[in-house]
């Protein structure tokens, strides 16, 4: 596998180490499987991935990498050739983290693709020597990879100089410099999952020794870290290659300067085969200052992989249920199959979490074999392992056949999963993988059905659970199943809280894929509509909440519509409000009157809507009372309240006079010249802001004492007037004075003001105060003057008398 220029010279020294470190190399690598026998590893039937220029990608590169396409020209096909760019004055450079390269679609194995990564951890180019080229200024790089199909196929070369003829590349140094490369191949599944293939490479060619100026040097390879990465390395009887273990690495140099050629001799005196723990290896390549090795990245397939059937290709959702699986197993031929020995076989069989195993029965050439004696067994949760007796290993049972028959049952978890039951059997060889086809069994799905409140805090009652469609069986994989609706199509079920009303499921449609479908259908409780009240005026109009005065007549309706899931028998009683009087003969639809109270009965079709309607005429004395009614329906699913109806009446305004204390002498005497205080109080009952006037004209017999109105009353030919938006609920009073005339003689002194809001003229009441006779003197002299004057006189002596008499008496009684 490696080659060189003339014999391929040259390659790394490496130390002989102190026999204690052998000792302990020797110690470390125990845990290795080693083979040295007569396997021609050069007969080995590898599986070996595609690493060519394109499908290769560079994923990152350090500074100092240069990459130079050579083109085919003559027989050479082209090349890929990675160089670094060295500093001519140091006689050794390393170069970290040098390139990551990964071939994607290198391979397909047990059907899932494979991508190599290929990393190269680190070079290290070491002066060998000054020649023409190294004193050449436009020789700048030397090569450290090459990727063609020039030397061998499908690999790598990890190599000190262009192979192929390059006339097109001139910068490269040849034969100044050795190098030594530290890499990383890496097998990965190209879908994410865990990769458990083992990668296996066959290093071959190792026998370049070379002199350069009195030094030595010989080509090398290291598995690097070998005694926890490697599973197995085999080699002929005739390797001739030496070996040194340190740290847990191992080396291999040549040992003959004659070196090696063809395939055998190659291989098998010069070469070796690996297989890793895992899906890595890492390992370290020498030169010798113009020679290079051929990399190629391996697997072990058997050519004959387990071969599994089943009893059953359908099976329902249903526990109990027999699933026999007979799985073919074919012994692998060491040394073709693998890549050595076969220290171990096993023979292992996952079953489905609804499958509960049973028993087996193993049979080798025709030969029912003896457990205990022949294998062993080993359950492990859902895993059956089968292990043949170490006597079957040897090297004469290659190619022999093993048939074992599984049997399990269905358990009850195939109940809640109806994905189909698939099953491939496993050869574990010694660390290798060898996977059977994958079984499959068709588990029928069913669809089902689910509803749901989707009415927080409401749980659905059962007269709608009772609605749901039943099951449907027997339903293939990848069948696309529509939910079916509640049964006899009943969309809605009413009960006394209201509707609940089916809104439709949770998907329109399922692809059964893998499981059951099942549908979630939700159901809401909505609330009955609620009967409407409404009160209206003569033309019609909606006057809820608007101000009526007395002998209004009010037309009251209700509405009742009827939103159940069925024709309801609906009774209707409404109350005549206080402060009105029914009109009789108003109600339609045969409604009753009787003792205050209205009702009406009748049959209310689903979906329709009943109204009925009466009148009553406001009272003459509401005086500022509201009306206010609510009507009352019962349809036999529900007692329920209509909405109120409410309509203010104003208050009748009020009108006073007062004396000059303030005193109220509505209908008392009043005397020539006095001052009288009138007052006109509206309160404003109507729920909603009026602009209101207040007018009021001058008494007979009395005088506008000027400026006496208040709140911006104006007095103009005989009258006072005040206008103000007075808010609901307010009380406005505002006031006036006059004076009576002296020429009063009984007259009535008598006074009403108006009050309007809007087209609603109010009078007040009528205040009334009397006057005195005015009394007049004699016109002549005589007899009648004198009894004037003697009455006169005793009515002054009577009243000093009185007076006296209480003065004295208070201060007696008061001390």
């Amino acid at each position: 596998m490696f080659k060189s220029i003339g014999k391929r010279i040259a390659m790394t020294a490496i130390a002989v180490f102190s026999f204690l470190l052998l000792v302990f190399s020797a110690k470390n690598t125990m845990a290795i499987s080693r083979i040295k026998d007569d396997t021609d590893l050069s007969k080995i039937n590898l599986y070996q991935f595609t690493l060519r220029q394109d499908n290769m990608e560079v994923l990152n590169q350090n500074a100092a990498v240069v990459k130079d396409v050579v083109p085919a020209n003559g027989s050479w096909k082209e090349s890929t050739v990675f160089s670094l760019k060295v500093d001519k004055n140091q006689n050794s450079q390393s170069f970290p983290n040098t390139i990551t390269l990964r071939f994607k679609n290198a391979g397909i194995v047990y059907g899932k693709v494979v991508d190599v990564y290929v990393k190269v951890n680190n070079v290290t180019a070491n002066l060998a020597e000054k020649n023409a080229d190294y004193n050449n200024s436009s020789k700048t790089v030397v090569p450290f990879l090459t990727v063609d199909e020039n030397w061998g196929t499908k690999s790598i070369q990890i190599m000190d100089y262009i192979y192929p003829n390059h006339p097109t590349v001139t910068h490269d140094i040849y034969q100044s410099y050795w190098i030594n490369a530290n890499v990383t191949a890496e097998l990965r599944y190209q879908d994410g999952t865990p990769c458990d293939l083992k990668l296996v490479m066959t290093p071959s060619d190792i026998d370049v020794i070379s002199n350069i100026h009195g030094q030595t040097l010989k080509e090398s390879f290291t598995l690097e870290n070998a005694t926890s990465t490697i599973a197995k390395i085999v080699t002929n009887n005739a390797n001739n290659l030496a070996e040194v273990a340190s740290g847990g690495n191992i080396t291999w140099t040549p040992t003959d300067p004659n070196g090696t050629s063809g395939d055998w001799y190659e291989h098998n005196k010069t070469g070796l085969a690996v297989r890793s723990v895992n899906n890595t290896v890492t390992f370290s390549y020498g030169t010798t200052a113009s020679c290079g090795g051929l990399f190629g990245i391996y697997t072990e397939v058997p050519a004959a992989p387990p071969v599994k059937t089943v009893s059953t290709e359908k099976v329902t959702a249903k526990s109990g249920q027999e699933i026999n699986y007979t799985v073919n197993y074919t012994a692998p031929v060491p040394g073709v199959d693998l890549i050595g020995n076969l220290d171990s076989m096993k023979m292992a069989d996952t079953f489905d979490e609804r499958l509960d195993f049973k028993s087996l029965s193993v049979v080798l050439d025709g030969k029912t074999l003896i457990e205990g004696e022949d294998y062993t067994v080993d359950v492990s949760g859902q895993t059956v392992t089968v292990t043949p007796a170490a006597k079957y290993l040897a090297k004469g049972n290659g190619g022999k056949n093993y048939v074992i028959t599984y049997k399990t049952v269905t358990n009850s978890k195939i109940e809640q999963n109806g994905s189909d039951i698939e099953n491939r059997a496993e050869q574990i060889l010694d660390n290798v993988p060898s996977h059977s086809n994958t079984v499959k069994t068709q588990v029928l799905f069913k669809k089902t059905h689910e509803y749901r409140s989707g009415t927080l805090g409401k749980e659905l009652p059962q007269s709608v659970l009772d609605l749901l469609p039943p099951a449907q069986l027997d339903i293939p994989n990848g069948t696309t199943v529509t939910p079916d609706p509640p049964k006899n199509n009943i969309q809605k079920v009413s009960v006394p809280e209201g509707n609940w009303v089916f809104k439709g499921y949770d998907k329109e449609s399922e692809v059964i894929n893998n499981k059951d479908a099942h549908f979630i259908g939700i159901w809401v409780i909505e609330e009955y509509a609620k009967p409407v009240k409404d009160v209206t005026d003569t033309a019609g109009t909606s006057i809820n909440g608007q101000s009526v005065k007395p002998g209004d007549v009010l037309t009251y309706t209700i509405s009742y519509t009827n939103t159940t899931d069925s024709d309801r028998e609906v009774t209707i009683t409404d109350t005549i409000p206080k402060s009105t009087t029914y009109v009789n003969g108003s109600a339609d639809n045969d409604g009753v009157y009787a003792d205050g109270k209205l009702t009406w009965k009748k049959t209310v079709a689903k979906d329709t809507t009943l109204k009925v309607t009466f009148q009553v005429k406001v009272n003459d004395d509401v005086n500022g009372k509201a009306i206010e009614n609510t009507g009352h329906v019962d349809d036999g699913l529900q007692k329920i309240d209509t909405n109120p109806t409410h309509n203010p009446t104003p208050k009748k305004p009020v009108k006073d006079v007062l004396d000059t204390k303030g005193t109220s002498i509505d209908g008392q005497e009043v005397k020539r010249g006095q001052e009288l205080t009138y007052t006109v109080t509206y309160q404003n009952t109507t729920g909603q802001a009026q602009d209101v006037t207040i007018t009021d004209a001058i008494p007979e017999h009395t005088t506008y004492v000027e400026n006496s109105a208040d709140n911006a009353g104006t007095y103009a030919d005989g009258k006072v007037t005040w206008t103000k938006n007075v808010a609901a609920n307010e009380t406005w009073t505002v006031k006036f004075k006059v004076k009576v005339d002296d020429k009063v003689d009984q007259d009535k002194i008598e006074n009403t003001a108006q009050v309007i809001t809007g087209n609603n003229t109010v009078k007040t009441n009528t205040t009334k105060n009397p006057t005195p006779k005015q009394y007049s003197l004699p016109r002549t002299g005589g007899t009648g003057i004198g009894i004037y004057l003697m009455l006169g006189s005793a009515l002054v002596v009577g009243a000093v008398a009185v007076l006296t008499y209480r003065f004295y008496h208070k201060r007696k009684v008061n001390g």
